[in-house]
């Protein structure tokens, strides 16, 4: 071999070596897509949700008797917020909820809000929203008598506490219950909830 062929034997191997070296070492079992789901933040459903259950195994939403025309199923997830005038704490977070309407949009969200009042008659949340104008509007239960029955065949003890969130998926699933009041930092796991489906 010639002096050339040599150099150039030469410098292709130190090439070869160098690009090995600041190449990234690969982990083994993981991927590109193990990087990223790794740096997406995790969704507390365990420690959010007091009932959890996947697609496969989640109860169908069947909603009770409604005073009034029931809307149609929401096309995405639907949100339901079930909750009375007498309920301080249910009061309290209305306006917090109404508000996030507008975070749904801007993060393209395909999540619906419904308010679901269990109160007695019309005139009392007529009454109640008459003094709190701000009240988002809301269906109501047509008999809340009815009301244990309704959450006993959702699975859950009849005399659950208000409020309680319901998470109902595309394909009328309930895949998330909570009972008592949200705060506005539970929406980055309400978000990360609908976006994993």
């Amino acid at each position: 071999m010639d002096r050339l062929s040599t150099v150039s034997l030469l410098f292709v191997a130190l090439a070869a070596t160098s690009c090995d070296d600041d190449a990234p070492v690969a982990k083994s079992g993981g991927s590109r897509v193990d990087a990223v789901a790794a740096k997406a933040p995790k969704v507390d459903l365990e420690g959010f949700c007091d009932v959890h259950a996947q697609a496969s195994t989640a109860k169908a939403m069947v909603m009770p008797e409604l005073e009034g025309t029931a809307p149609p199923p929401a096309v995405g997830w639907r949100w339901i917020n079930v909750w009375a005038t007498w309920c301080k704490p249910c009061v309290e977070e209305l306006p917090m909820l109404d508000g996030l309407r507008a975070k749904f949009t801007a993060d393209h969200l395909p999540l619906e809000l419904q308010f679901l009042s269990v109160d007695a008659t019309a005139e009392d949340v007529a009454g109640f929203r008459n003094a709190h104008p701000e009240t988002p509007a809301s269906l109501r239960i047509k008999d809340a008598g009815t009301l244990p029955q309704w959450l006993g065949a959702l699975g859950l003890d009849a005399t659950s506490a208000l409020p309680i969130h319901f998470f109902v998926d595309g394909e009328q699933k309930v895949r998330c219950v909570r009972m008592g009041a949200v705060e506005a930092s539970h929406y980055e796991t309400v978000r990360g909830m609908v976006r994993a489906g």
